[in-house]
């Protein structure tokens, strides 16, 4: 047994699991029945609330049932309830083809540990421990777990898993035992500075008296960080949203960089934000779950507009900002049946192709990528997962797309959450050119799916430049491994090779990466941090030599800024991630012509002056 590695199960963790067990009041049953009923919620770390103990946690005993209940009491979108893991030999099944609101129910069989999820906001977690006849709950075995055997042991308590799952943290004990939460000391400013701004969804952070449209507290705000200070300089919250707010998730500003579009993930809104002084300008509804937006580039009648997924639906919606509204003008399909977008990309330069991650599109795992005609909305290509090729095989899960052309090609890189591949599309063939593994399990091995690595990969940008793409990969667990000796962290991706040249260390709950400009020439990978209060900056060439083997983490921001109420969720919730301005193809050229015309701010004109040549222009060689 890798004892490094289990001491991390064991630190002093004191369970809501012994609270359960030793007796927290439930109802009993001679011949089954209903045991409990979980409703989903918008609460970080609370996502799935036990009525019996207020927690994801319930224990029950065998032929009782749980109920699972999706509703507006609780949440504002439609979810799944997804059984991810069981005892060897329970016949329990559970998932569903499609998000939805309303009731499901479970029997359970066996003593054991349940472990479900939602399959549109992946994190969310609930743990069910069945009893056997003297009262206790069976251990977690390798079979169940293959991450178990990756540690060196054939099985675990089932109190020592959960004391390592950090998307089961219901409490601010919780967090603070399981999650990164840094003070000041660990800030560590980069030596060269950015340009700009830095825009940070801190999806998870407590606002007091944040609501939604049915009166419910949600969390969630926006931190934006000075790019030359690398100090926080304002926080946005949803107070004047008129209730359209709640985990805001992913931005994208228009070509004049006074406005920020920001969606809202477990809502149906998007909002439209003063960027100078972080008021809500304007809100509107668009549908279950809209996730990611990027405006078209391409010159025409739809420059400007907003493209937004709907990841518990099946449309990419199309938004026009008139300057007093918000107007819909179109709703696409992404692909055959329901398939749940996610973070897609527009080719850069000129936006003309959409490719889009369909997350999953009928039971299980199983997804899909689309490459669609922008303005026809027309599917040109969709690649199906199929368990039988081995390029299509990883699409399980796939949630977050990169793209930029590279070497003269349309190269889209695809993070698949559940296979921790990262798929290679030439989207102008239309064509899979490979898989890259970027999850590591315990004992450092890679090509492993998640339940081995317990490890998933999910925004992936391509560098302006074109050079690298920087993966965020996601850890369930606080359990670090080699060989970064951490539990999360970015693979930086050569484009010239596809391969991982690096694994940079990062905080808990790695989520979001955009690249920035970095002054005087070349580009910081800004990355968010879901479970830590933190935004860790990497360059991916310190040293300039064209080799990325010695990309780092040159910078710690705190985003904590002692917002009255957050208490340990101040700052915490990193996931989307834009920094202004934005330096892509077919962006920032827009924005750099408007220079001099007074169409931008002066902060926005110092800006641009500070860009380098082939910063304003990254389509051409300088």
């Amino acid at each position: 047994m890798n004892t490094s590695n289990l001491s991390f199960f064991k630190l002093g963790m004191s369970l809501v699991l012994f609270a359960v067990v030793a007796g927290a009041p439930r109802p009993t049953f001679a011949d089954g029945g209903t045991a409990d009923t979980m409703s989903l919620t918008d609460e970080p770390g609370n996502w799935f609330k036990s009525a019996n103990t207020g927690t994801p946690f319930t224990v029950i005993k065998p032929g009782e049932r749980v109920d699972f209940e999706i509703n507006n009491c609780c949440t504002s979108t439609k979810h799944t309830v997804t059984l991810l893991m069981k005892p060897t030999g329970s016949n329990v099944e559970m998932d569903q083809d499609q998000a939805q609101r309303g009731s499901l129910s479970v029997d359970f069989d066996l003593p054991g540990v349940y472990l479900f999820h939602c399959k549109v906001h992946p994190y969310m977690t609930a743990v069910v421990g069945v009893t056997d006849a003297a009262g206790n709950i069976p251990d977690v075995t390798s079979a169940m777990l293959p991450f178990i055997g990756h540690l060196g042991a054939s099985s675990l308590p089932a109190e020592a898993v959960l004391a390592v799952l950090t998307t089961v943290a219901a409490t601010d004990a919780d967090k603070l035992a399981k999650w990164d939460i840094f003070d000041r000391t660990a800030q560590v400013k980069p030596r060269i500075a950015g340009v700009g701004e830095i825009w940070v969804d801190t999806q998870f952070e407590r606002v007091s008296n944040q609501k939604d449209v049915n009166g419910a507290l949600k969390p969630g705000t926006i931190t934006v960080v000075d790019a030359t200070t690398f100090k926080v300089e304002r926080e946005i919250n949803g107070k004047r949203a008129k209730g359209m707010w709640n985990n805001p998730h992913n931005m994208w500003a228009n070509f004049a960089l006074n406005s920020v579009y920001n969606g809202n993930w477990f809502g149906q809104w998007i909002n439209k934000i003063d960027r100078a002084g972080g008021q809500i300008l304007n809100s509107i509804t668009v549908g279950e779950a809209p996730t990611h937006i990027i405006t078209i580039p391409t010159v025409g009648p739809e420059t400007g507009v907003l493209t937004v997924p709907l990841s518990a639906d099946d449309k990419l919606m199309k938004v026009r900002d008139t300057g007093s509204t918000l107007d819909i003008i179109d709703s696409l399909p992404t692909g055959a049946g329901k398939t749940h977008p996610h973070g897609h990309w527009l080719t850069c330069g000129t936006g003309d192709r959409t490719i889009v991650p369909n997350v999953f599109t009928g039971i299980g795992a199983a997804g899909s990528v689309s490459i669609i005609d922008t303005a026809s909305g027309d599917i040109l290509r969709e690649f199906a997962q199929d368990p039988n090729d081995p390029l299509t095989a990883p699409l399980l899960m796939p949630i977050a797309v990169g793209e930029c052309h590279v070497n003269g090609v349309a190269k889209a890189y695809v993070a698949n959450l559940v296979s921790g591949m990262v798929t290679t599309i030439n989207v102008d063939t239309q064509t899979i050119l490979g898989n890259i593994p970027v999850t590591l399990t315990p004992d450092g091995q890679t090509g492993f799916d998640i339940f081995h690595t317990l490890q998933g990969p999910i925004q992936t940008p391509v560098s302006p430049d074109e050079r690298w793409v920087a993966t965020a990969v996601f850890s369930l667990t606080n359990v670090p491994r080699p060989p970064t000796d951490s539990a999360d962290h970015v693979a930086i991706i050569d484009t010239t090779t596809d391969q991982v040249v690096a694994f940079v260390p990062t905080p808990a709950g790695t989520h979001g990466v955009n690249w920035g400009a970095k002054l005087g020439g070349g580009y910081y990978a800004y990355v968010t941090n879901q479970h830590s209060n933190v935004l860790t900056v990497i360059d991916p060439d310190p040293n300039g030599d064209d080799n990325g083997a010695d990309a780092a983490a040159v910078g710690t921001v705190l985003l904590a800024n002692r917002s009255k109420g957050a208490g340990v969720t101040d700052g915490t919730g990193g996931q989307g991630v834009k920094p202004l301005p934005m330096t892509h193809d077919g962006w920032i050229q827009p924005t750099v012509a408007l220079s001099g015309t007074g169409q931008l701010s002066a902060e926005v004109e110092g800006w641009i002056g500070k860009l380098t040549p082939e910063q304003k222009d990254p389509s051409h060689p300088h």
